[in-house]
């Protein structure tokens, strides 16, 4: 037997006809979500049977941080269903406030009777616990007579002490155990008794959702009711794992997730996606740019010359959409309508939008509270080098220079680092495609030495031969190897740059060690020098430079 798929969006506000019966869903669950930056794509379903005819099916108590114009509603059953608009109803506080409050003031004396048990064990647990250390007291006293009269039976009284002992114990034990559940059930009661204050203020309102529908024979429906919520969001977050004996690095990707929305997801299929239906679908068209002759008109007519002028350039600036643009164009969510399998939390990349799909059931809580789910593993070619920085710290700092593999790409978001499973800090990464490169630092490398010093730093003033003031300096960068194995250096230190034709700078080769890389990474005046440094070995990094400036002029930087 076929089954048929209906589905329609919604179009609140319609007119709906009078229906035969209203079937009120009662047990309806939330079975996946699809969470943007700012806002999430639910899903409820609900198995409802139907009788043949025409019939209204309604949600309730749904909250009011759904985002109406995106409800849709889609079907399977056995029968040909056909659906009407779907609309929706705020259902203000006095309409709902009563029951609710009965329930809730129910549900606070249950509370409160089993307080008050818990309350009257802990009287009988400090009555208790006096009595026994009463008896400690006295049982003292009686010990200090048999011992002035030379009447003492030990054996009789390390049983006592015993026996004291294990029942005072008991008691602490009883209590610790009732002072929680006492804790426990304060803060139960402390949340229903919010809740009933918000009541009383009128602060509570909810939305209900009705699907009109027609089937011309009694069927089963599972009727999947979906719809965007604010109060949602999510961003990536990483792990970076280095083994620095292997030179290994894991790179391992989580979603942080986060939702207000009024409901708890619990084991829902979860999906993160990086589509921002906040930007709207397109831009608005371009208006003339006006140029015209100002002639300024005194006070109120200058002031709306200039007005004027004011809101023709501001008329040719891009805007975003507005609202009622928004709605001529293709909804948000015909951006991503291409669904897709997944076997593990891949990236699935449409060239502009990626999904991740979580595998297994995911549980989010409805506080706000970020929970942390895995979306899988990047694999990379790196090298480790160590970092050195002489003008800035003589300590060296371990790097591993990655480059992404595969085809997905990295999106920006904090790391934790981690080196040989030892917390070492946080980080953050830029947006990285494959195979670009990224340095995460991994802490100081205690076990490479560095030693900076000046040798020479000697000034010049311009006179009757020399029109030129001249400042020359000269330094060593000591390092040492400490490691057992070879490690490869990367020292950079920047020489001085005029920003003037009349200063001129110069390395001085004959004091500079070879082989620098000048200007590195587009930066001017960053000299850098990468080598092998082999186990236990020291080296000698030796920089000279000179700067000259008319001796008229003062200069700024040195």
């Amino acid at each position: 037997m076929s089954r048929y798929l209906i589905a329609l969006s919604a179009f609140t506000f319609l007119t709906t006809p009078a229906y035969a019966d209203a079937i009120a869903v009662e047990n309806s669950k939330i079975i996946k979500a699809i969470v943007y930056t700012d806002r999430a794509t639910v899903t409820r379903e609900a198995k409802v049977s139907v009788p043949a005819g025409s019939h209204s099916i309604t949600f309730k108590g749904l909250p009011t941080t759904i985002l109406p114009d995106s409800l849709r509603a889609e079907g399977e059953a056995l029968a040909k269903v056909k659906f009407g608009a779907v609309t929706y109803k705020e259902v203000m506080a006095e309409e709902i406030a009563e029951p609710r409050k009965n329930e809730l003031n129910a549900q606070i004396e249950t509370l409160n009777d089993q307080l008050n048990i818990l309350n009257g064990e802990k009287a009988a647990l400090d009555a208790k616990r006096t009595f026994l250390t009463t008896i400690g007291t006295q049982a003292a006293l009686r010990t200090n007579e048999n011992i002035a009269e030379m009447n003492l039976k030990p054996e009789q009284w390390t049983a006592a002490a015993q026996t004291l002992f294990t029942s005072l114990n008991d008691v602490q034990t009883a209590s610790v155990a009732n002072n929680a559940k006492v804790r426990d059930l304060n803060k139960k009661i402390l949340a229903l008794q919010n809740e009933l204050n918000d009541l009383g203020n009128g602060q509570y309102s909810t939305y209900t959702v009705t699907i009109p529908l027609e089937t011309p024979t009694s069927t089963e429906l599972t009727l999947d009711l979906s719809y965007q919520v604010s109060n949602a969001s999510w961003n990536p977050v990483y792990d970076a794992r280095i083994d620095t004996e292997t030179a290994k690095l894991q790179l391992i990707q989580y979603g942080a997730v986060r939702q207000n929305s009024g409901e708890e997801w619990t084991g829902v299929a979860l999906t993160l996606s990086t589509a921002q239906p906040q930007r709207g679908t397109g831009l608005p068209d371009l208006q003339p740019l006006w140029v015209n002759i100002f002639n300024p008109v005194a006070y109120g007519g200058a002031i709306s010359s200039m007005s004027n002028r004011d809101m023709a350039s501001d008329s040719a600036m891009p805007v975003p959409a507005a609202p009622q643009m928004l709605a001529k164009s293709a909804a948000p969510a015909e951006m991503v309508k291409e669904k897709a399998e997944f076997v593990t939390a891949n990236i699935t990349t449409g060239g502009f939008v990626s999904e991740y799909k979580i595998p297994g059931p995911a549980s989010i809580t409805a506080d706000g509270t970020e929970t942390k789910v895995m979306v899988g593993a990047f694999d990379t070619e790196n090298t480790l080098q160590v970092h050195i920085k002489p003008q800035i710290s003589t300590e060296a700092f371990l790097v591993a220079k990655a480059k992404l593999k595969g085809e997905s790409p990295i999106l920006p978001g904090e790391v934790s680092l981690f080196r040989d499973g030892a917390f070492v800090g946080k980080s953050s990464v830029p947006l990285l495609r494959p195979d670009e490169d990224y340095a995460l630092y991994f802490g100081a490398d205690d076990q490479v030495s560095v030693k900076r010093k000046i040798l020479k730093d000697e000034k010049t003033d311009g006179g009757m031969i020399m029109r030129d003031n001249v400042q020359e300096r000269h330094f060593v960068t000591e390092i040492q190897n400490l490691h057992s194995k070879p490690v490869a250096i990367v020292l950079q230190e920047t020489t001085p740059v005029g920003q003037n034709d009349e200063i001129t700078s110069d390395i001085l080769k004959d004091v500079t060690t070879a082989g620098y890389t000048p200007d590195t990474n587009n930066i001017k005046g960053l000299l850098q020098w990468t080598f092998d440094l082999d186990a236990k070995a020291k080296k000698d990094m030796k920089l000279g430079w000179k700067v000259a400036w008319p001796k008229d002029s003062q200069i700024s930087g040195l």
